[in-house]
């Protein structure tokens, strides 16, 4: 079929519209559109929650266009099927890459202002609008309205250079009202700008010539500038940024406030099929960017990659195939096309899946941000000893810091945090698992509120985010990481951030608060093994200086109030429940003075000797050595906790560690050296 004289985008009969496809004899039927390509290919390529707000009819072309969202993991509840009419419809056809589209859209299925509310932008942190909107009266201001309503950021795309020459004036009045975040166009789009801006200068003597040129100057650019500069420049009197396509030639981008024009190529040897879905793909990757806090030439690189994805392939839906390669070249090429090693292409499959699952951990925690990361075992559900002490813990942290609340999203004690943030009102995270220690089934509880968990596949990705989480960015943010009582996966998560901190290597920006829940002595043991470390020359205890070990949730409370220089609350008890007496204290803590006194005389030679004086009193039989570790160490973060001569150190922020008469939170580098043995 020639596609001579048959370019662009315009609207046509249902008629025409099947005349069309009659005459190209098979075609392919696919569920899209410029704003559901954009918001299909957030979702299944970047993990991004996502959802669609709209109309459509109730004919199958409506069904199998809301199956399709669905299936790429878009929200569809607020797509309304109205009782009668054709849902929209598009021909698209493709000649050496380039596409001519006629699109039927019925009347009474048009999305109308009346049918847009407050609650359809709700929660949302950016709103994507295509300037096909500007079809429907008054619908594309409307938008923008709610949008800002809610705080959300708003990023127009031009649609269509018919777009933009047939409601030019409409247009410019979207803009001129300060609520587009950030403007995306092609060329042919950015020119009809231009021609339509110089045409509206020149009918009107008092703007006094051509708005381009001044547009130019005003943005900084020299009025020879290129047609992208031109047009950044005219975007820019009214945007917090823009960005023009160039097709092979890639992008250029601008952004108030000091980046200046950024120019980024093309991905190179990609052979283009159909360049339907590119510019929406485009634009996802732009978004995506922006909502992860990417520099603009970042973005504008996510960006081009994401167009180049979509024409290599037929129509605007990336299969999963597409996207591992999509991602594999983002975040490293591993394989490429050319691997042949099969367990190279193994390796490669499996870090696209890691990036992919960390791309979706990272926009849940820029959505909901950064707070009070918790950790604790999947087994100690309600019932134990530590459950009505960790919920009430979490509750009173979050009423303290007002940040949200992270965990791993499963059962036990990441539960009952989870429960503390709910019952605070902050919002609440997990970064899942797909299977926790101690349990048969998947752990896709739902506790949590819809939309606020990611669940992945490994567990190293689960690991990063969650230590992400809780990595301090700014002063503003409060943040920092609680171990409640917990077994190996508690272990492993607690070192991980030992060894971290250890090398420098967080990632946080500031100092994040540390501490260990040692309720009941529950971590005795683990104070006694750092110790051994520090003896045996594996560890200084230096360098567990940032870990604070606290006994009761008032310890906790006190410490992260002088941390972050907030008042600190009213002490009140601990929650009793199942065989914890709630006093935070060990087994030994209430030792009587003779024991204490020979762990603090005693000459005894080595920390065994010293064990067996503190536990026994030099009376009867030795206890067993973890019954003895256990002892030991509780009964010396007692006495370092509510001694006057505390050595904890003070904090980067400028908070020093309470000094209080009472028992407070102490550094487990202070602890180690009450541990040290006598020389």
């Amino acid at each position: 079929m020639s596609c001579a004289g048959t370019a662009g985008s315009k609207r046509c009969t249902l008629a025409e519209l099947q005349e069309i496809l009659a005459s190209v004899g098979d075609f392919q039927s696919k569920a899209g559109g410029s704003a559901s390509n954009v918001g299909r290919a957030l979702a299944s390529g970047f993990s991004t929650p996502v959802q669609v707000v709209g109309t459509r009819g109730p004919d199958e072309w409506g069904a199998m266009y809301s199956s399709a969202m669905r299936r790429a993991g878009v929200d569809t509840e607020r797509m309304r099927v109205l009782p009668e009419g054709f849902t929209g419809r598009s021909a698209i056809l493709t000649c050496d890459g380039e596409r001519t589209m006629r699109t039927f859209l019925d009347p009474k299925v048009s999305t109308r202002v009346e049918d847009l509310s407050v609650d359809d932008f709700s929660g949302c942190s950016f709103v994507f609008l295509s300037s096909y909107c500007l079809y429907s009266e008054g619908l594309l201001q409307r938008a923008v309205q709610l949008a800002r309503e809610v705080g959300a950021k708003v990023v127009l795309d031009l649609a269509s250079y018919e777009v933009v020459r047939s409601y030019h004036k409409q247009l410019m009045e979207v803009l001129g009202g300060g609520g587009i975040h950030f403007c995306i166009c092609n060329e042919d789009e950015a020119q009809m700008l231009l021609r339509c801006a110089e045409a509206a200068a020149a009918a009107t003597p008092a703007a006094g010539g051509a708005v381009a040129d001044d547009a130019v100057a005003a943005a900084g650019y020299p009025p020879d500038s290129s047609l992208p500069a031109a047009v950044l420049g005219l975007l820019l009197r009214h945007c917090e940024g823009a960005v023009v396509t160039r097709g092979v030639l890639g992008c250029v981008a601008g952004r108030r406030g000091g980046e200046g024009l950024v120019a980024v190529p093309a991905v190179p040897g990609v052979a283009v099929v159909d360049t339907t879905g590119a510019g929406d793909h485009f634009t996802a990757g732009f978004v995506y960017g922006l909502l992860s806090g990417q520099s603009l030439e970042r973005c504008c690189q996510v960006a081009c990659l994401a167009g180049a994805a979509a024409v290599r392939v037929v129509g605007a839906e990336l299969s999963p195939n597409d996207w591992q390669w999509f991602h594999t070249r983002l975040h490293g090429d591993l394989a490429g096309d050319v691997v042949q090693d099969s367990s190279a292409a193994e390796v490669a499959q499996v870090a696209a899946v890691v990036a992919v699952e960390l791309l979706g951990c990272y926009a849940l925690i820029g959505r909901l941000g950064r707070g009070a990361v918790y950790f604790g075992s999947a087994r100690l559900a309600q019932g134990s000893p530590y459950w009505s002490r960790a919920v009430r813990l979490a509750e009173r942290v979050s009423q303290l810091l007002g940040s949200p609340v992270w965990t791993g999203g499963g059962p036990g004690m990441m539960r009952a945090a989870s429960e503390g943030g709910l019952r605070a009102g902050v919002p609440v995270g997990g970064i899942r698992i797909s299977r926790e220690a101690g349990t048969n089934v998947l752990t896709m509880e739902d506790y949590l509120p819809a939309g606020a968990a990611f669940t992945c596949t490994y567990m190293p990705t689960r690991k990063v985010a969650l230590t992400d989480a809780g990595a301090r960015q700014s002063p503003e943010q409060r943040t920092a990481y609680l171990f409640l009582p917990g077994g190996l996966g508690t272990m492993d998560e607690l070192f991980s951030i030992l060894t971290l901190l250890q090398l420098g290597k967080l990632g946080s920006a500031l100092p994040v608060p540390l501490l260990v829940l040692n309720w009941d002595g529950f971590y005795d043991g683990l104070m006694a093994l750092l110790q051994a470390f520090d003896e045996s020359g594996a560890l200084r205890a230096s360098e567990v200086r940032e870990v604070m070990v606290a006994r009761t949730n008032d310890e906790v409370l006190e410490y992260l109030a002088r941390f972050y220089d907030l008042p600190v609350p009213d002490p009140e008890p601990d929650p009793i429940d199942g065989d914890g007496d709630g006093n935070g204290e060990s087994p030994l803590d209430s030792a009587e003075e003779p024991a204490a006194a020979a762990a603090t005389d005693g000459d005894a030679s080595d920390v065994g000797d010293r064990l067996r004086h503190l536990s026994t009193d030099g009376a009867g039989p030795s206890p067993s050595p973890p019954l003895t570790a256990v002892a030991v160490a509780a009964a010396d973060v007692g006495r370092a906790a509510s001694g006057s001569g505390s050595r904890a150190s003070g904090r980067a922020s400028g908070a020093a560690t309470p000094r209080s008469a009472g028992a407070h939170a102490v550094s487990a580098e202070e602890v180690l050296h009450r541990l040290a043995p006598r020389k």
